[in-house]
């Protein structure tokens, strides 16, 4: 009997070392057990950002890199950004901007080099554009670990809203779209995947749909311009079988078009989907306005005394009418955009140390007296 016991003693100790050495399955786990350690910075009071405004400002790197982030800091109560990332591209650490205290807003690109569908462009042809995915599970699980990172600062409180794609248009209908090179039913797909990844990570995220450009929204107003049936047509199929928390609406053109702009969308968004709306986008002045005497080109000094004017008029629309994130675009001038939009930032980060626009110190106004 004691030779026996001894056998079947040995036995179950190799089986469990045996166990122990089997290479295991890779799987997901829930995001709680994910959850990365990540150090934030003791400095960081979050408290202080708590307001609903904020900026735009592209890629992470890009204001990391020039030593924006004190300036970004020190304008006052900036409650929120918004960052572009793009699956498939490294070196884009958007946590910096956690750890400082600010909410954050991601606009998540796809463009997996090995994850994507060229039928309408590739990427060296459009750079800026994301791309429909030609796997659904590689694609999620992209977004999932692009979103790892974050659980740490919504457990301490932070807000993080994530978006897929940039100003989606069907580029069928729209040859010349700069940032999507698929189909509206593509991007249908695409934004089922994403909610349902997104969701998969923590329900704290919230998903915004894909933004409604300005232009779009002129389409909408005017039903004797070219492109309004078919802007009709695309708002009322994403709004009815996108899957989505909010909506993102962006405002150039003349800061008094915007309510009605805000009214349009409204009436359009269909019974029992959400009706939450922000802008990540809202900037101006736009030279085709009356209400813009000259250009940058023309006259600098007074096109930026001009953005100072306009900025309390555009947050204060955004604000008053229901957005509940209002975004100026951008923090810092633009050197690779259009002529429309090279010079709506508060910021100019050409110059060293960079220099504060009128904007800046509009915006400081604006915001202390949005606290009183």
């Amino acid at each position: 009997m004691k030779i026996l016991f001894r056998v079947i003693v040995f036995l179950i100790a190799f089986s469990l070392v045996a166990a122990c050495s089997l290479p295991l399955k890779p799987t997901i786990l829930p995001a709680a057990m994910n959850s990365p350690t990540i150090a934030v910075s003791p400095t960081t009071n979050a408290s202080q950002r708590t307001n609903q405004f904020g900026f735009f400002v592209g890629k992470p790197e890009k204001a990391l890199n020039a030593k924006a982030l004190k300036p970004l800091t020190d304008i006052g109560n900036v409650g929120w950004v918004r960052l572009n990332v793009g699956l498939g591209v490294n070196g884009q650490d958007y946590t910096p901007y956690l750890a400082a205290g600010f909410n954050v807003i991601l606009t998540i690109i796809n463009k997996d080099p090995n994850n994507i569908v060229t039928d309408y462009g590739t990427p060296k042809d459009y750079p800026a554009a994301g791309f429909p995915f030609q796997k659904k599970d590689q694609y999620q699980q992209d977004v999932h670990t692009l979103l790892q990172p974050a659980l740490t600062y919504l457990q301490q409180g932070r807000q993080v809203w994530v978006q897929a794609e940039n100003e989606e248009i069907d580029a069928t209908v729209e040859p010349g779209a700069l940032y999507w090179r698929g189909t509206d039913a593509q991007y249908l797909a695409e934004s089922q995947a994403f909610y349902e990844a997104v969701k998969s990570v923590s329900p704290k995220f919230q998903v915004v749909l894909t933004s409604f450009a300005s232009y779009m929204l002129d389409f909408l107003d005017n039903p004797n311009d070219a492109g309004h049936a078919h802007g009709l047509q695309h708002v009322t199929l994403l709004l009815s079988q996108a899957k989505y928390d909010a909506l993102d609406l962006h405002f150039y053109g003349c800061v008094e078009d915007i309510p009605a702009k805000i009214k349009t969308i409204k009436g359009l968004a269909p019974s029992g989907q959400p009706t939450t709306w922000i802008s990540t986008e809202n900037g101006g002045p736009d030279f085709r306005c009356k209400s813009t005497p000259a250009t940058w080109k023309q006259d600098l000094a007074q096109f930026e005394q001009l953005e100072a004017t306009q900025l309390p008029g555009r947050l204060s629309a955004c604000l008053e009418n229901g957005g509940r994130i209002c975004l100026w675009f951008s923090f810092y001038d633009l050197t690779n955009a259009s002529d429309t939009f090279s010079h709506f930032g508060v910021i100019n980060l050409d110059s060293n140390p960079p220099q504060k626009k009128p904007a800046y110190a509009a915006y400081q106004a604006f915001i202390a007296k949005q606290q009183k």
